[in-house]
């Protein structure tokens, strides 16, 4: 046997449906928006700031390899100028050796043959130390445009990050301005759609909605 319920059964209770007036949804839409608006917001300047705090770093790695660039063009010069100067003694020493051998061998080394191989050692041994100054001043300007590069690429990252950080301010007001002007047509659109006060309703009856007096 199966027993149904009167619904003139004393002991049921009717519960009322769960319902939003017009008022209070307009609220929270406009609250929802609120916070959609403040968290673009927050997002556009951690988003701004860890450009800023990238650009910094790349700026800071540029600047140390425009150092160690601007080190090794010195380094460079200096090198080439003691291996010249080691060219130099080296060639002197080398014509010091030949003349005490001419001489041992009776020859004038003021004149004729003996003094032409001294002056072919004197020519071959400046010509090595221009080769090695040549090369040094070589080395030196690539380590020299390297720095140059290096600084440019420095003064790059660091203006835009800059920029980054100066556009912030103009991003976050175009964001609120938005979000306003959003939250102005939501508002805006409410008022068209429900002109009177319909904002403050009572429950009465289960199912019934009544404006309060």
């Amino acid at each position: 046997m199966i027993f149904r319920r009167s619904y003139s059964d004393p002991f049921r209770r009717d519960l009322p449906g769960a319902c939003l007036d017009p008022g209070t949804a307009a609220i929270a839409s406009l609250a929802l928006a609120a916070l959609g608006t403040g968290a673009s917001v927050i997002g556009q300047s951690n988003r701004a700031q860890a450009e800023a705090g990238q650009g910094n770093y790349m700026a800071q790695v540029a600047r140390n390899n425009q150092m160690l660039a601007e080190r090794n063009t010195t380094l460079a010069e200096q090198q080439g100028q003691v291996q010249e100067d080691r060219q130099r003694l080296k060639t002197a020493q080398l014509m010091g050796s030949q003349r005490a051998s001419l001489a041992a061998q009776g020859g004038d080394v003021n004149a004729g043959s003996d003094l032409d191989i001294l002056g072919d050692t004197a020519r071959a041994g400046e010509s090595d130390a221009l080769t090695i100054r040549n090369n040094a001043a070589q080395q030196a300007f690539g380590y020299r445009a390297q720095a140059a590069a290096a600084g440019g690429q420095a003064n790059l990252y660091s203006a835009n990050a800059a920029n980054t950080m100066a556009n912030l301010p103009f991003g976050i007001a175009s964001s609120l301005l938005g979000g306003a002007s959003s939250l102005a047509d939501k508002w805006a659109g409410y008022l068209r759609n429900n002109p009177g006060d319909t904002s403050n309703y009572q429950w009465s009856q289960p199912g019934n909605v009544s404006p309060l007096p």
